[in-house]
C-alpha cells in the first residue's frame, strides 16, 4: 500500500510540472489544436455540399474509353483496347491487327503509348448524337491534338473516331536550350 506522504509527494510533483510555463504553453498548443480540428469537423458536418458551376462534368463517363484505350496500349493488351472502340475505327483496327499478326500489333501499341509523356482531354463537345473531345498527347519535342468522337453503344461510351489535327512544336527543355553546363573554371 501507498502511504499518504507517497501520494503528497506526487501531488507535489505534479503540481510542479503543471506550474512550469513550458507545459503550460504544450498544453494550451494541445487545447488550441484541439478546439480547431472540433471545430473544423462541426463545421463540415453543418456545411452544404459545394455547388458545381453550370456546365461542369461531375464524371465524364464519355472520356474513359478514352483512357481506357491508352491504358490498355500502355500495356499491350489488343483486344482490350480493341474493346475500347466501335465501328468504324474498330474495323479498321481488326484489320490492321490481322495485317500485321497480334504480336506485332500488340508491341506497336505499346510502343506507340509509351512515346507519350503526357495526355490532357480538352472540354467534350456535342456534336449530333456524339460528344467530341479534344486531346493532346505530349511527346518529347512536339504535341499531338486529336479529335476523339466519342459515341453511345449499347449501354457504354466507345470510341468511334480519332481525328488528328496536327502537331504542334514545343520549346526543348531547359537543358537543351541552356547548352551543357559551364566549365568549372578549367
Amino acid at each position: 500500500m501507498t502511504s499518504g506522504t507517497e501520494c503528497e509527494r506526487g501531488a507535489t510533483r505534479l503540481a510542479r510540472v503543471v506550474a512550469d510555463p513550458r507545459v503550460q504553453l504544450a498544453l494550451g498548443a494541445v487545447l488550441v489544436a484541439l478546439a480547431m480540428a472540433v471545430g473544423m469537423r462541426w463545421e463540415r458536418r453543418r456545411r452544404p455540399p459545394a455547388r458545381r458551376p453550370a456546365g461542369a462534368y461531375p464524371s465524364l463517363p464519355q472520356a474513359h474509353p478514352i483512357w481506357d484505350s491508352w491504358r490498355t496500349a500502355w500495356a499491350g493488351d489488343a483486344a482490350a483496347h480493341l474493346a475500347c472502340f466501335a465501328a468504324p475505327r474498330r474495323t479498321h483496327l481488326e484489320a490492321e491487327r490481322a495485317a500485321k499478326g497480334r504480336e506485332a500489333f500488340a508491341r506497336e501499341l505499346k510502343a506507340g503509348a509509351d512515346k507519350a509523356l503526357g495526355i490532357e482531354l480538352g472540354p467534350p463537345e456535342h456534336v449530333g448524337d456524339a460528344l467530341v473531345v479534344p486531346v493532346t498527347v505530349q511527346h518529347e519535342h512536339d504535341a499531338e491534338r486529336l479529335d476523339y468522337r466519342v459515341v453511345r453503344d449499347g449501354a457504354e461510351w466507345k470510341i468511334s473516331e480519332v481525328v488528328s489535327r496536327g502537331r504542334v512544336a514545343q520549346a526543348p527543355p531547359y537543358a537543351e536550350r541552356l547548352g551543357p553546363p559551364a566549365s568549372q573554371g578549367d
